[in-house]
């Protein structure tokens, strides 16, 4: 083996290569953290923190790669060129310039993250091939391309996922994340793979043997410097770290500070613009107060107040805006809120829209806010007691505007002291209208006419505590003199004492009661009054005061007093005319009531005057029930006659009825009898006249079949005539046969002559066989003509007596034709006659039935005579009866004209 293609093996030291991925992922994260230092950073330190984060990440990487270097070893001495080492520093630390300033971007695309990935790795790629390149040994090197271009495509994904990573971490404001943490492991590892990818491609080739060395005295040669070269990166990464957290500590600190102020600021606007607010109580005042104030807070274009109406469109009742800007106070929208909206207003929330024209929102909307110039908005609920009474709008006309987190909460704490101020002014009108209300009752508890006290029941005794002015005019006591007092100083030695123990009961039990008592005035006289006492209770239900309703009913008393003793008067004056008008119940109307003064006078004299007229009514019954008995009595015996007469005539009409039914009933079978001849006399002629058509056919036909048989007999004549040429035809025949046997026997005879040539032997033997069929088949023809001659004369020996038989066949069916049209005309005479005797029949049958209808009528009417002569005779015996019972009734009274009475009975 040649010495030039020994191939030298390597090592690694593996505390050198766990250091080396250490510095890696110690490098990814300072990165990560860089970047987003970067990006955090104002415009005037951005390039500071770029230059130097891109310096730090840049020697990050390149001391990772260099301790890797370091923890490569090989049997023969190296040592590495400074210079060549120095200047692949150069890649690493503008690659992390280029992902520094790329991740620190606000955009990234796609493209942008390729290209500079793509870029970054090619930088990390040069780096270690540099470096590799700054080794010096008695050796060449040789890469494997698969694993040099796996390299270059792992550094190249590498940077691709580390400048992604860098740009989605570089807002995070923590100091160490797990999610950063993980993503520089992640980012260390496909850096350090990257490194020792490339050491792979990497074959070495010793030129001179005699270099060769122990690899452990090389080893230890170049570890201390991988250690320092360690420790200084950790160093400076670590310091570089340091110095971010500390910015970010004295940012964050700015910030607060910032923040602090803004809140500070907007806390003072919170303050002023709320104690504007609630200086007045007057609504129109707090809602201008309110939209001026917050314009200037916000320093806004226009700021508005809706108030919803109850169908849910909205009024603006309050304006702020600038000048230039459309005016909206006054307008009326509709239809502007969907329900889900509604529904987040209701739950206190803030809709902040920076862009209207990328808002999802409806086309009514659009349109409304674009008639309003509105480019941002900010909308709040204005909650009264929990409900969405409206909503507080700032709306930026001039363009979009980003809102703030400040501004928003202010603009929503703001709403809420709206609607705080509305309750406020809404008490403030409760308030009022109950001072009005306890005032409206003061005056009406003074003006009563009842008196009015309470007392109070947590004190002893129950004093009173408050009286109206009428308890002092119904008592006569003063106020001075009533309070401290108890009620019962009004009550008397004579006061029913079930009355007390009454009241008593009731205030123990702190119960509503009402009751009557009476009592004393100041001047000791008596008084009346009814008295309601009610207790009061506070909000827990314990009963606190009496409240007591005190009603005069002294002129009450003294009128239900008088009334007494006169219904006294009245009911003895009644009794006395009871007692005088007592007979007159029993039938006698001769008695009469004594008339004395006053109203039951009055009575008695109107109780005679009945009397008396219904004694002249008695009299006129009985005079008119004897008239009517007298009356009824003459008249009965002839109503009877002439309901009996009436009976019998009804009798007799119904006799004649049933004998004028039998009769129509005997025509209708005439009629019917004749209208069946007609009917089947008709039948009949049809069928005649049918059957005729019928053998006028039956001659036609026998013509037309007798014409047939004369043609065929003719033609059978034919035949027999054509048979005759059948017949030459045979006797030529004949002569044919015989002039052929004769040929035949010449043909034996010149056979034999010729001196026996079998051709002429052949031939005469074909002549004479022909011959023998010639003379068979004439034979046969012969025979059928025989048979044709035979035939033919019987077939016209029957056609001409078929002729015959036709012919008089012909004449029967005449003369049946000729009988059979005599008895048409006979059958259209009879059916003539009998429908003349039909019709008259059917003339009589409608008479019959009018003369019968005509009879039943006049039966109607005397049945209808008979019944009423009945009821009227039966009307007259009640009359009769009724006239003896009121006859009898009136006889019971006493009306002193008995004699006259008696005479007209009798008569």
């Amino acid at each position: 083996m040649l010495q030039q293609d020994l191939v030298i093996s390597s090592s690694h030291d593996l505390r050198l290569v766990g250091l080396s991925i250490i510095i890696a992922v110690l490098a990814s994260y300072t990165a990560l953290d860089l970047a987003g230092r970067v990006t955090a950073a104002r415009a005037s330190a951005r390039i500071a923190w770029l230059i130097g984060g891109g310096i730090v990440m840049g020697i990050g990487i390149w001391s990772m790669h260099f301790v890797a270097m370091l923890a490569f070893s090989l049997p023969i001495p190296m040592f590495y060129d400074m210079w060549t080492v120095v200047v692949s520093i150069l890649p690493a630390i503008i690659a992390s310039l280029g992902a520094l300033f790329l991740a620190s971007r606000r955009v990234l695309n796609l493209w942008q993250l390729l290209i500079g990935g793509t870029l970054m790795g090619i930088g990390i790629a040069s780096m270690h091939y540099i470096g590799m390149y700054a080794m010096r040994m008695e050796a060449t090197t040789e890469y494997n391309p698969p694993l040099f271009m796996l390299s270059v495509a792992i550094a190249i994904g590498a940077s691709i996922i580390a400048l992604w990573i860098a740009f989605q971490l570089r807002m995070q404001t923590s100091t160490v994340g797990w999610t950063k943490l993980g993503s520089a492991v992640v980012m260390g590892v496909a850096i350090a793979g990257m490194h020792y990818t490339g050491m792979a491609a990497a074959h070495f080739k010793a030129s001179n043997l005699q270099v060769f060395t122990s690899s452990q005295a090389i080893t230890n040669s170049l570890s201390w410097l991988a250690i320092g070269i360690g420790v200084a990166t950790v160093v400076i990464l670590g310091f570089a770290l340091l110095t971010s957290f500390v910015d970010q500590r004295l940012a964050a600190s700015g910030k607060l500070l910032e923040q602090q102020e803004v809140e500070t600021i907007r806390s003072q606007q919170f303050i002023e613009i709320t104690l504007g607010i609630r200086r007045s109580l007057n609504l129109d005042d707090v809602f201008n107060t309110t939209v001026n104030e917050i314009r200037q807070a916000l320093t806004t274009d226009r700021v508005i107040i809706y108030r919803f109406n109850s169908d849910w469109s909205a009024t603006i009742i309050a304006e702020s805006v600038a000048e230039g800007f459309v005016k909206t106070l006054g307008q009326k929208i509709n239809d502007a809120f969907q329900e889900d909206e509604i529904e987040v207003y209701k739950n206190g929330r803030v809709r902040a829209t920076s862009k209207i024209s990328q808002a999802d929102l409806t086309d009514y909307q659009k349109n409304l806010l674009e008639s309003f110039q509105i480019k941002a908005n900010l909308v709040a609920p204005i909650l009264k007691n929990y409900q969405l009474t409206g909503l507080l709008c700032a709306h930026e006309c001039l363009k979009p505007r980003k809102w703030q987190k400040s501004e928003i909460d202010l603009f929503g704490q703001l709403a809420i002291q709206v609607g705080i101020a509305l309750e406020q002014a809404s008490l403030f009108d409760e308030l009022q209208q109950a001072q009005k209300v306890l005032r409206l009752r003061d005056r009406a508890i003074a003006a009563a006419s009842n008196a009015i006290f309470i007392t109070d029941s947590h004190q002893s005794d129950n004093p009173i505590i408050f009286c109206n002015p009428a308890f002092e005019t119904i008592t006569g006591y003063s106020q001075e003199e009533v309070l401290g007092c108890n009620y019962r100083f009004l009550l008397g030695t004579d006061t029913n004492q079930t009355t007390v123990e009454q009241i008593r009961d009731a205030m123990r039990d702190s119960s509503e009661y009402q009751i009557t008592v009476r009592s004393y005035r100041k001047d000791n006289t008596p008084f009346w009054y009814e008295l309601t006492v009610s207790p009061v209770r506070d909000a827990f239900g314990r009963v606190t005061n009496f409240i007591g309703v005190l009603s005069d009913i002294t002129l009450r008393k003294q009128a239900e007093e008088g009334f007494r003793q006169t219904k006294e008067v009245l009911q003895r004056q009644l009794l006395e005319l009871i007692t005088d008008v007592k007979e007159a119940t029993h039938g006698d109307l001769t008695v009469r009531a004594k008339i004395s003064s006053g109203e039951i006078g009055v009575v008695a004299d109107f109780l005679n005057t009945i009397i008396d007229s219904f004694q002249r009514i008695v009299t006129q019954v009985k005079t008119a029930a004897d008239s009517v008995n007298v009356a009824i009595g003459s008249n009965s015996s002839a109503l009877q006659h002439l309901a009996d007469e009436a009976i019998t005539q009804v009798n007799e009409i119904n006799h004649t009825l049933e004998e004028m039914d039998n009769m129509s009933v005997s025509i209708q079978t005439v009629a019917q009898g004749a209208s069946l001849a007609t009917e089947m006399i008709e039948t009949t002629s049809d069928k005649a006249e049918a059957t005729a058509k019928a053998m006028d056919f039956t001659l036609d036909t026998i013509w037309n079949l007798q014409q047939i048989i004369v043609e065929t007999a003719n033609r059978v004549k034919c035949v027999g005539e054509t048979s005759q040429n059948i017949s030459s035809l045979v006797s030529l025949m004949n002569q044919i046969d015989i002039q052929v046997n004769l040929l035949a026997v010449n043909t034996g005879v010149e056979a034999a002559w010729m001196g026996g040539n079998p051709i002429f032997i052949k031939l005469a033997e074909e002549i004479s066989q022909l011959v023998t069929k010639s003379a068979e088949v004439t034979k046969e023809i012969s025979q059928i003509f025989d048979n044709i001659q035979s035939q033919t004369k019987e077939v016209v020996k029957a056609i001409e007596q078929g002729t015959t038989q036709m012919v008089g066949g012909v004449k029967v069916v005449e003369n049946a034709k000729l009988n059979l049209n005599q008895i048409i005309d006979v059958s259209r005479e009879m059916n003539s006659r009998l429908e003349l005797i039909l019709t008259e029949t059917v003339s009589q049958t409608k008479t019959s039935q009018t003369v019968v209808s005509s009879i039943k009528e006049v039966a109607i009417a005397c049945e209808r005579t008979a019944e009423s002569s009945s009821i009227v005779s039966s009307s007259l015996q009640q009359t009769q009866q009724v006239a003896l019972e009121l006859q009898d009734s009136v006889g019971t009274f006493k009306t002193g004209e008995g004699e006259l009475l008696n005479k007209a009975g009798q008569a």
